[in-house]
């Protein structure tokens, strides 16, 4: 057989292989927070080894990281706690029971930053709420402006995914369980009329756990959403707090999109 020879006026096809999304994710971040550490071999005798080390040699190369380091996230997430506590607090020999109980809101107002996904996968008025947890955890469930609500629908069955129902951490840092995307499906809402939702992740993060007591009791969902009625907790990256509350509606602009009082938040 004639071995085939590469024609030299033919010009070389290159490929491209794309990266991963997550190696690509990774690598971003390690270029933002460059120089925003101080190098453990800088003051040494022989310097440090590494020609292209990440970190700064000496505090003039010290630069601010921003929001996107751990220690800054985790402080804003502390904040934001302490803000709601300062906002919300007042002695109650200053106001009456009825002045007091509405000043310093429900357990959710004061422990947790509200946060919502209106029209999940571009379905209309399919809500969720991500109440993030001073310590970081979120807690997923049914927003107030879902369909279900508007539409006065009567949830007669719940059932979760079984790559969900099969997650299980251990020990005291809870490791271990499945790793969720936003789009992720967590479990599906079967109603009176026969209509089916989807409900989702809605952040990126590990499961921590799922509410069993939704498979028993399913109208615990749109009875107590915020704290009975819960569908999953989930634990995002300290790395992403700041871009999971950037990317999500607050309360005021929720509030504001769909028209709902504050009582439809408690």
């Amino acid at each position: 057989m004639e071995s085939m020879e590469a024609d030299p006026a033919m010009p070389a096809v290159e490929t491209h292989e794309e990266k991963p999304l997550g190696k690509k994710r990774r690598r971003e971040r390690r270029l933002t927070l460059k120089k925003t550490q101080l190098c453990r071999h800088y003051d040494k005798p022989d310097g440090c080894p590494f020609p292209d080390c990440v970190y700064a040699h000496g505090p003039d190369e010290l630069l601010d990281g921003g929001a996107i380091t751990v220690t800054a996230q985790r402080k804003l997430i502390r904040d934001q706690g302490m803000k709601r506590q300062a906002e919300k607090f007042v002695h109650k020999d200053d106001a009456t029971v009825v002045d007091y109980v509405a000043r310093t809101g429900t357990m959710v107002d004061r422990y947790y930053t509200r946060l919502y996904v209106a029209d999940i996968m571009d379905k209309p008025n399919e809500d969720q709420f991500v109440n993030m947890h001073s310590n970081r955890l979120c807690v997923i469930g049914i927003a107030p402006g879902h369909c279900i609500f508007t539409h006065s629908l009567t949830v007669t069955s719940i059932t979760y995914e079984s790559s969900v129902q099969g997650s299980k951490v251990t020990g005291k840092k809870k490791k271990g369980g499945v790793w969720l995307n936003p789009d992720t499906v967590v479990c599906r809402v079967t109603c009176s009329n026969d209509q089916t939702f989807s409900f989702r992740s809605c952040i990126r993060g590990a499961l921590i756990e799922i509410n069993d007591n939704l498979t028993a009791n399913p109208t615990l969902l749109t009875e107590k959403p915020f704290t009975l009625g819960y569908l999953a907790i989930v634990r995002p990256k300290p790395v992403e707090i700041a871009e999971i509350q950037a990317s999500l509606l607050h309360q005021d602009e929720y509030m504001e999109m769909r028209n709902l009082p504050p009582k439809r938040f408690c």
